[in-house]
């Protein structure tokens, strides 16, 4: 009974973990869609919102107070936080703020560094500005932005730790059964090597649960039916090789029981 229970509870949190891993990547998909929608270099709004933005140099910044920018409306304006330099990465981060006056259409930034050679070295950004929030948001890509407001991958960063989860579960299940079963002489087949004449079956049960070369097999399906006989070859400590002939119809999953020795 008790093999049945977890054999029923494998399976289900199997297919949940299955579940999960298709949910995950369909997230990435959403994800990736979301990347194109937001373009470096191309962000969008409505009248009334802020949002995070940064951009990098090509000379090193000393302070923000060597950023300066321009827009093409004046309700418009960015906000600059802060600003890190090193050897291989020069970058700014700030608030960009759409004044709730702003005309919906296309608008234009522009980011310099005192450092720079402005007219070489203009970073430009185009803002598309929507009428309100919900024209906003039917422009999106992205499913879970759109009709969520969230970015995707936190939501496939938060499905992540129950995908481990039905890992773990799993494996402990499958290692509480596979226990089970060598107490009873039982194991289930995990590699199967055809060929016409003879099949290899291995299978984890060894020379610690008592198996030995020439011991006599039975193979049962999952559903319990008797699928065909087999012989050991080879023992190992904690797994075996049988020999069975080769038109029995045997699939890895099925069920080795110990049953005589010669």
């Amino acid at each position: 009974m008790e093999l049945q229970r977890l054999s029923l509870w494998i399976k289900v949190i199997g297919w949940l973990g299955a579940l999960l891993g298709v949910l995950a990547l369909l997230l990435v998909a959403d994800a990736f869609m979301d990347g194109i929608d937001r373009s470096a270099n191309i962000l969008s709004g409505y009248p009334g919102m802020s949002q995070p933005i940064s951009g990098k140099s090509s000379k090193r910044i000393k302070s923000i107070q060597q950023l300066s920018y321009t827009t093409s409306s004046k309700g418009i304006a960015l906000r600059f936080a802060s600003a890190e330099s090193s050897v291989w990465h020069n970058a700014w981060n700030g608030t960009l703020e759409i004044g709730p006056l702003v005309e919906p259409g296309n608008h234009t930034l522009s980011v310099s560094c005192l450092a720079e050679i402005p007219e070489k070295r203009i970073t430009q950004y185009k803002i598309n500005v929507y009428k309100d929030i919900s024209i906003y948001k039917s422009h999106h890509k992205s499913y879970i932005r759109r009709y969520w407001g969230v970015p995707p991958w936190w939501i496939c960063l938060s499905i992540l730790p129950f995908f481990g989860l039905c890992f773990v579960l799993a494996y402990y299940l499958s290692s509480r059964k596979a226990f089970l079963m060598a107490a009873l002489g039982r194991a289930e087949i995990f590699k199967l090597k055809q060929s016409d004449e003879n099949s290899l079956i291995s299978f984890g049960l060894g020379r610690k649960h008592g198996v030995q070369q020439g011991d006599l097999l039975s193979i049962y399906s999952p559903d319990g039916a008797k699928a065909g006989t087999a012989k050991v070859r080879d023992v190992f400590p904690k797994y075996s090789v049988a020999i069975s002939p080769g038109w029995q119809k045997v699939k890895p999953g099925y069920e080795i029981r110990l049953f005589s020795r010669e």
